[in-house]
């Protein structure tokens, strides 16, 4: 029997045994700072999903994380990953943190996840209205967006209070798709587990080697690394501005409600949906994950720069959900922050201002130079 057609797969076999058997700790040294600069705008799984990039960003005083959702992805030259990294006196570079779905059971995970990293750090947390439907995080998303390695890194956190880690397990337990039931349902129950891994050592281990190599050889470009600034290190704010409302004219001469002229031609397209009567309820699940997450970055000690954002006030006005309803959310959404400790930015006025909304939902251009004025202002807080 020849063994030379099988030498290429038991080559592959030798080096897939090496990889199981190789520590974690191994694989994590291959993150230094010039991987979490890369990083900090590249909004990969790596960063969203993962721990070793997170905890490292944390180690650093360098950065500035900023969590959201499908906003941060935006190819906007005033996303604050562009106007924060173009300007002078900035204390610290921005680390974006957010993508579609993330809603505040995902980021309040991913916070939890860094418990023992936060007391005293500075960051902004974006609050979208439209995250308040009907049914709150949705199933699918769940399944997509929360992260297993950080569920298990925020059950070891020793300071991580028994009753915020009921709260996390009972909400974990309404989704279908969660793992671990029977751990989940100990935890709930209040009951002390000498095993406080919610993933096996095995598992835990295979997931930081994957999320390191995929973070020093990523698989996809930052969807605002490619963006250029247009405007000037030294330009005062309302240059900014100025710059930021030109921009905006320039990109929605289609249309009288304010929305890029490339996202009105898939509306117009049936491309893009327009009914959003799930949106803005009073009633909304997502309203407990968001007290849960503020009880954790407040009992963590973090500092905390929460940033309602508006939504498209003369787009919604046109699709039959009105002001008066939008205010209630706007409203709620503000009184939970601070009935559990937190500090808002509100920018609620701002629905009917021109180029702050750059399509229905997301934020945009004049609202960026808005959020990054606070972010910068709340960075130099002392």
């Amino acid at each position: 029997m020849k063994l030379k057609p099988f030498i290429p797969i038991i080559v592959s076999l030798v080096l897939f045994g090496i990889f199981l058997v190789l520590p974690a700790s191994w694989f994590a040294g291959l993150i230094n700072s010039k991987t979490v600069a890369t990083q900090s705008v590249a909004l990969t799984d790596q960063v969203l999903k993962g721990t070793l990039v997170q905890d490292k960003m944390y180690q650093s005083d360098a950065y500035y994380p900023i969590y959201g959702s499908s906003e941060l992805e935006k190819d906007d030259p005033f996303n604050p990953a562009v106007l924060l990294n173009n300007r002078n006196q900035v204390s610290k570079k921005p680390f974006l943190i957010g993508t579609g779905g993330s809603t505040d059971l995902v980021n309040a995970v991913e916070l939890g996840s860094q418990y023992g990293n936060l007391k005293g750090k500075k960051m902004a947390f974006i609050v979208s209205p439209q995250w308040f439907t009907k049914n709150g995080l949705t199933q699918d998303n769940f399944k997509a967006r929360i992260s297993k390695a950080q569920l298990n890194q925020l059950f070891k956190q020793e300071q991580l209070s028994p009753e915020l880690k009921q709260r996390y397990a009972k909400r974990l337990l309404q989704f279908k798709d969660v793992e671990n039931r029977e751990y989940l349902e100990k935890v709930a129950q209040g009951k002390s587990q000498e095993n406080k891994n919610y993933l096996s050592n095995f598992k835990d281990e295979q997931l930081k080697k994957i999320e390191a190599i995929k973070a020093v050889y990523p698989l996809r470009k930052s969807p605002v690394s490619h963006i250029d600034p247009i405007t000037s290190k030294n330009d005062s704010w309302d240059d900014v501005m100025t710059e930021a409302e030109i921009y905006g004219a320039k990109h929605t001469k289609t249309n009288e409600f304010g929305i890029r002229d490339e996202y009105w031609d898939l509306i117009k397209k049936h491309k893009r949906k327009i009914n959003r009567n799930h949106e803005f309820r009073e009633n909304s699940p997502e309203f407990k994950d968001l007290e849960l997450l503020v009880d954790t970055l407040r009992e963590a000690g973090a500092d905390v720069d929460y940033i309602i954002i508006p939504s498209n006030g003369k787009w919604y006005d046109h699709i039959g959900i009105d002001k008066d309803r939008r205010q209630k959310i706007y409203k709620k959404i503000d009184k939970t922050i601070v009935a559990h400790g937190g500090q808002t930015y509100d920018m609620s006025d701002k629905d009917y201002e021109p180029y702050v909304v750059s399509d229905a939902v997301h934020i945009g251009w004049k609202g960026w130079v808005y959020i990054t004025k606070n972010i910068d202002e709340h960075m130099h807080q002392k």
